[in-house]
């Protein structure tokens, strides 16, 4: 959106503000008291009757356009609701499905790919971890399915293969020439090449999964054969670390704690998540393998095998470690992506989804509701810009104020109570969404008309501080192995990272610094938009209402500077 369009916006609210403010006027000198009303008189009479209903009509209208602004905040509470009342599913143990007596040769073979790309913070900690899963080594495939242009941490990984091989793994690294297809090619390149496994273990490369994430997950599949793949839960290794962490952590907690595990228990569709799961290999080639033309590959796919008659599960006791993005560019390149590609995905299957057989008319239509949400999102921001200038120009009652100031922090608790000990960042929560809706909007509208900005893959970039981990957190992140290549490697990660922390602690501020330069000039509009109407409110005496515009506004200045996160 244009400077000058949010100034001709502003220019009609203030011409709206003054006429509204005039009517009030007349309304005052309005005098019936004689016994005959001349027409002139009758005639002003029913204009201030009729502006008393349009400002009625608008009082009504904002309220109606907040409930539909915050409708999926409505919905996450339904989702909560929905989670205390229906019973929890068991998973089956290993043991339940395959005798403790059983051979080795017995066990179904499982693959374990692990797609990096220049990552060198976590390439090694990952192929530890994969190798430290049990399973035995004999029905285990690990592919590292590397796409890294940067010849040093090509040395390392082949570095770390090399050992693991040499102790009776069957690991192998898997490089193409053609890069076409981003993490969705890479996927699918890997996957010709392990035709003999039944189930593929899917990792991103930050991911740290627990020894035991094969034995809890694999049974399930083995148990239930409609079942497509089985997710777990993610828990972050820098959730503490900084506000926009602290958002995010917020978020995704009730997203994988509520919505996930509320899906699954209704047995209604729920999307893989892109990593820390287990796919039936049946399933992926029976629903056209991994696409190349979204940049959500795991939308994807999840959507078209549920259109093939596919169930999912999700494993809420199974916990993996990964890491959130701690600087903020890293954040909103994440985040383009996230939304950006379900509404390439709205565009491509909404009619195949229509149109299925294999659903039934509820399972149908939430589908399409869980692949047409992000588009929602460009109406849920045309009514946040409405909002703003109807509550400023528009004088209402305390109540009205009340409600439309805290009805939205009432439902923003909701998402936090997943992570009850940062309750008290309610509002900061709230403001953080409300400033996020223009990303998201812009986002959504990339993917939707299909631009050349939503047809590239930028590699979210990974930090990988484990001196930022908590105790528990660090335990399960070290692996623990004999004295290997990868052992010495990731001790020397370690103390590298120990020497820089303390001059990371010196040129953090300076590094601010430079990177408020970097303007966001959308986010910047946004400001001076939420700055004006604040200031009509205020003259309006609508305090409680210029004071959270004044809020917004100051949290759109921070997206505008960048200020939120890690230095970069």
């Amino acid at each position: 959106m244009s400077c000058m369009t949010l100034v001709r916006i502003v220019f009609i609210f203030i011409l709206l503000q003054h006429s509204l403010e005039a009517t009030r006027i007349s309304n005052c000198y309005v005098n019936i008291t004689s016994q005959e009303i001349n027409p002139t008189l009758a005639d002003n009479i029913y204009y201030v009757q009729r502006s008393i209903t349009i400002v009625d009509f608008l009082e009504t209208l904002s309220i109606l356009l907040i409930i539909i602004q915050t409708s999926d905040d409505i919905e996450q509470i339904i989702y909560t609701i929905l989670r205390v009342g229906l019973p929890s599913k068991s998973h089956p143990t290993l043991s339940r499905v395959i005798p403790p007596s059983s051979k080795d040769d017995e066990y179904p073979m499982v693959a374990v790919q692990l797609p990096m790309m220049n990552e060198k913070e976590f390439c090694i900690s990952m192929i530890t971890c994969a190798c430290n899963l049990q399973w035995p080594k004999d029905r285990l495939i690990i592919q590292v399915l590397d796409d890294s242009t940067d010849e040093t941490v090509m040395k390392m990984i082949d570095l770390c293969v090399e050992e693991w091989s040499s102790r009776g793994f069957r690991i192998d690294v898997v490089r193409r020439e053609d890069r076409h297809g981003f993490k969705a090619g890479n996927l699918k390149n890997g996957l010709e090449k392990i035709q003999q496994c039944e189930y593929i273990a899917l990792f991103d490369v930050d991911f740290l999964p627990e020894k035991n994430f094969l034995v809890k997950t694999v049974p399930l599949l083995l148990q239930d054969p409609k079942v497509a793949y089985a997710q777990a839960r993610w828990i972050f290794t820098n959730g503490k670390e900084s506000l926009l962490t602290q958002m995010q952590e917020i978020s995704l907690n009730h997203h994988h704690k509520c919505e996930q595990e509320v899906k699954y228990r209704m047995r209604s569709f729920f999307q893989f998540n892109g990593s820390a799961c287990v796919w039936r290999t049946k399933a992926i080639h029976q629903c056209g393998g991994w696409h190349t033309d979204t940049l959500v590959e795991d939308l994807d796919i999840s959507v078209r095998a549920y259109m093939n008659g596919w169930y999912a599960a999700y494993i809420l006791d199974v916990k993996c470690l990964n890491e959130l993005p701690p600087t903020f560019t890293a954040y909103l390149s994440q985040q383009y992506r996230w939304f950006s590609g379900p509404a390439q995905v709205f565009r491509k299957l909404f009619t195949a989804v229509r149109r299925t057989s294999h659903m039934n008319v509820y399972r149908k239509l939430h589908c399409l509701w869980m692949i047409c949400r992000p588009c929602l999102y460009i109406v849920r921001f045309v009514i946040f810009l409405l909002n703003i200038a109807i509550n400023a120009c528009l004088r209402k009652t305390v109540n009205v104020n009340i409600f439309i100031t805290f009805f939205p922090l009432i439902l923003a608790s909701n998402i936090l109570f997943y992570t009850f000990e940062q309750i008290h960042l309610v509002k900061v929560y709230s403001l953080f969404c409300n400033a996020m809706l223009f990303h998201h909007a812009s986002s959504a509208i990339a993917g939707f008309f299909n631009f050349s900005s939503a047809r590239k893959w930028i590699v979210t970039p990974k930090f990988g501080n484990p001196m930022r981990m908590n105790d528990q957190e660090r335990k399960i992140a070290a692996c623990p192995t004999t004295d290997t290549t990868c052992s010495y490697l990731n001790q020397y990660n370690q103390s590298l990272h120990v020497a820089c922390d303390s001059l990371q602690s010196i040129f953090d501020a300076i590094r601010h610094q430079i990177n408020g330069l970097q303007i966001h000039r959308g986010y910047l509009a946004m400001t001076l938009y939420i700055l004006v109407f604040s200031y009509i409110a205020f003259l309006n005496e609508q305090y409680l209402i210029s004071l959270d515009l004044t809020l917004n506004a100051l949290m759109y200045t921070v997206f505008t500077l960048g200020y939120l996160g890690r230095s970069e």
